[in-house]
């Protein structure tokens, strides 16, 4: 394959684009720099760099990031910092997008991926995927509070949300987990039961759990074994038809 196509579709920008990146030395081959778009690689064997990153092969690129706060879960803002601002332009693809959204506040676990098909597996509603996540409380919650997240909170407007656990860590955190995703839906569900959030953290989407080594702002690429857990959830979890 000729460079310029590797990294046109490795970056996710037009050919030519590609090829003025790789005229101004910004990509190597095995570690040296080529300045030349129509030198010829093995996709197997070379590895190929951007400004000193390795470029991932062409294909479906999966990300994940331990989420700061301060940024939104959007491609592009003209207000706010977004997710995509914290990956490194190596990994940065025009289809790169988050995989549902954390609030602006809220820190952990998020996936990022140009795969549409696996966002909307991991999104859709009737797939029923795990979302667990660790909050701080300003003060401890009611005593019946556990059980009434087991038989589904009733939010303030009137929403019944789906049965969840709550595990009570000590009288200041719980672990909450839930099978849907509305908004602002964990801080409003603990609000019913008298627990005002002051910090709320992500750390388990279906199989997948944050990698405690990464940083906040940091993405790494899910590894074949995460990969394959998650094609195996999926699976088990098919509905019977997929809503429109």
């Amino acid at each position: 394959m000729r460079l310029d196509r590797y990294v046109s579709m490795s970056a996710g920008v037009p050919r030519r684009k590609a090829g003025g990146i790789i005229r101004r030395g910004r990509v190597t081959v095995n570690g040296r720099r080529c300045t030349d778009p129509r030198t010829r690689i093995a996709v197997s064997s070379d590895v190929v760099g951007l400004d000193g990153d390795p470029l991932r092969q062409p294909g479906h690129l999966t990300l994940m990031m331990n989420k700061p706060t301060g940024c939104i879960s959007a491609t592009r803002s003209q207000i706010h910092e977004t997710v995509l601002d914290h990956v490194p332009e190596a990994l940065r693809h025009s289809k790169l997008a988050p995989v549902g959204r954390l609030d602006k506040d809220t820190t952990g676990l998020l996936l990022l991926t140009t795969d549409g098909g696996l966002s909307h597996k991991l999104t859709h509603p009737k797939r029923k995927v795990q979302k667990v996540y660790i909050a701080s409380l300003k003060s401890p919650l009611v005593e019946d509070a556990v059980e009434r997240f087991a038989n589904g909170i009733t939010l303030a407007d009137g929403t019944v949300c789906r049965p969840a656990t709550l595990r009570v860590l000590d009288p200041l955190q719980v672990e909450v987990t839930l099978t849907e995703g509305r908004f602002h839906q964990v801080k409003r569900m603990l609000g019913v039961v008298d627990g005002h959030v002051t910090s709320l953290r992500r750390v388990r989407v279906g199989p997948i759990e944050l990698d405690r080594s990464l940083e906040l702002g940091t993405v790494r690429r899910l590894s074949a074994e995460e990969l394959d857990m998650l094609s195996q959830q999926l699976s088990l979890a098919e509905p019977a038809a997929d809503a429109p």
